[in-house]
């Protein structure tokens, strides 16, 4: 099958598409920031949370929480309740709880989580190298999350990918 056009014109066709395809895939790179420790610097909070699979459900309203990234260090601390948390009554006879009195403080702290240490940012990805936690288990705690970058937001994505957490910058 023969072609309307001639070598030249076949030639600049193709160029013009490569061209085409050359500025396409530098604006789409321009359009994003690059993932470096220093555009992480700043204070965050979580604006959403979403889980996929048997737990599938996304919260829009999370409860607080603060995330602050600083030349290598960074803190986390947040509420992970789905609702606001109860405050626990006070107890009768503070150096002697009961066993009810003991169950509603830990309902009221189970859901708060802390923790702080060192990050890096390597490819797409950010790990945390815990130093101290709220939990034991969590004080040598090395974590690794995908993230998708954007501006004033960013999603971290669990290595599983079943849950996926929007962080909005404060500051």
């Amino acid at each position: 099958m023969k072609s309307g056009l001639s070598a030249s014109g076949a030639r600049a066709l193709v160029l013009s598409i490569c061209a085409l395809f050359i500025f396409a895939v530098a604006g789409e790179a321009l359009g994003q920031e690059a993932l470096t420790a220093k555009a992480l610097e700043g204070v965050w909070k979580i604006t959403k949370v979403a889980k996929t699979g048997a737990n599938m459900g996304a919260d829009v309203h999370p409860q607080p929480s603060l995330l602050i990234f600083y030349r290598g260090y960074y803190s986390v601390i947040r509420d992970n309740s789905s609702e606001p948390r109860k405050p626990s009554p006070r107890p009768k006879d503070p150096k002697n709880l009961t066993e009810a009195e003991k169950i509603a403080r830990y309902e009221e702290w189970a859901p708060f989580m802390a923790s702080g240490g060192t990050y890096e940012v390597e490819g797409g990805k950010v790990i945390t190298h815990n130093v101290v936690a709220k939990q034991v288990n969590g004080m040598t705690l090395t974590e690794e999350a995908m993230i998708q970058f954007d501006g004033d937001t960013f999603d971290t994505i669990s290595p599983n990918g079943d849950k996926y957490i929007t962080y909005t910058r404060v500051r």
